[in-house]
């Protein structure tokens, strides 16, 4: 809200949201489909590294499941959406009131601006506090790591799996992303380089949302991109632009539901492209988000849960990855925005 009770001109945030939803969406359903391909090229499932003696379980209804879980996207009350953590809500009550914002008079915008901006740079301030505790945090993590892969036998089980998600996570990183700046005449090479700091900090801080500020300082001060661009797209982009997320939940499902029994048809697996894109979109910048999106749209297809639980100890591995790759998506999306903005000018 802050942001959008910041721009003055509203054709200059309509073509601004226009711009960083497009991008968001055509990224995450690449990414979706780049990790649909290589879950049917690696085909873990074929490895036989989990015993198939796994028992059928009963997706009958599912369909209704997906569009239940899509209708609950939309709140039905004000309150609700922060009772039950609804990120797409937020989202629709934050353009609805920086929107409205907007309408009012020139003194009321300054005043409701000043206050949304100064709650916008308290939580930024909570959440570099929070940061001091990083080293803790890994220490924590790498140790239950090691504790539960102590027998090796899980990591062995697992492997194709985890080189699935890898395997198109990296592509969607290191191929697609900068063949599409490449495309727009930016350098890959040159932005990674400037953004490094936040792509360290997200690695190993294992949140979007707590890199924020670290990403935001990177974009304007390193890569030039001017604060009304950074400061709209980048806060915009940490929530609803979750390409490695979309991976994780696309072959995540779509592997323990078939361990336990069910097959898809290729027009389903289709069907998971857009399922996958919209659970990433509504996913949370935080750690281990991607891991309970995907839970929830397996509980919602009445499938056992016991193997998310040898996925869990791995899970530590691959959130450090996709939160670097979801900022890195971020950033390449506002250079994209910003030099359209330069090229239009």
């Amino acid at each position: 809200m802050s942001t959008i009770s910041g721009l003055k001109d509203s054709i200059e945030i309509k073509v601004l949201l226009k711009k960083t939803l497009f991008y968001t969406l055509l990224t995450t359903i690449i990414a979706a489909f780049v990790a649909l391909s290589f879950y049917l090229f690696i085909d873990p499932i074929r490895k036989n590294f989990i015993s198939n003696t796994i028992e059928s379980v009963s997706v009958s209804d599912s369909n209704h499941n997906y569009f239940s879980y899509l209708k609950s996207l939309i709140p039905s009350n004000f309150v609700q959406v922060f009772l039950e953590n609804n990120v797409i809500g937020s989202i629709l009550i934050a353009f609805l009131m920086g929107g409205a914002i907007i309408s009012l008079s020139k003194e009321k915008q300054d005043i409701l601006h000043q206050i949304f901006s100064a709650l916008f740079d308290t939580l930024l301030k909570i959440a570099q506090g929070l940061l001091k505790f990083i080293p803790f945090a890994v220490w924590s993590f790498i140790t239950c790591f090691l504790y539960e892969l102590k027998g090796g036998s899980e990591f062995h089980s697992l492997f194709w799996y985890f080189a699935c998600i890898m395997s198109a996570n990296f592509v969607q990183a290191f191929v697609i992303l900068p063949l599409l700046m490449w495309y727009k005449g930016i350098s890959p090479i040159q932005t990674m380089k400037g953004v490094m700091p936040a792509l360290t900090l997200a690695f190993f801080s294992k949140s979007s949302s707590a890199t924020l500020p670290t990403t935001i300082e990177c974009v304007q001060n390193q890569l030039k991109v001017p604060k009304k661009l950074s400061s709209f797209i980048l806060p915009i982009c940490t929530t609803i632009n979750m390409n490695a997320c979309a991976a994780f939940i696309l072959i995540t499902v779509m592997f323990v539901a078939e361990m336990n029994g069910h097959t898809f048809s290729l027009s389903e697996m289709f069907i998971w492209i857009f399922l996958a894109t919209g659970a990433a979109i509504g996913n949370a910048g935080v750690p281990m988000g991607c891991y309970f999106m995907a839970t929830s749209y397996l509980v919602s297809m009445n499938v056992p849960l016991y193997i998310m639980g040898l996925i869990l100890p791995i899970y530590t591995i691959i959130d450090m990855f996709e939160t670097a790759i979801n900022v890195w998506s971020d950033i390449c999306i506002t250079q994209i925005i910003n030099k359209e903005f330069k090229t239009q000018e």
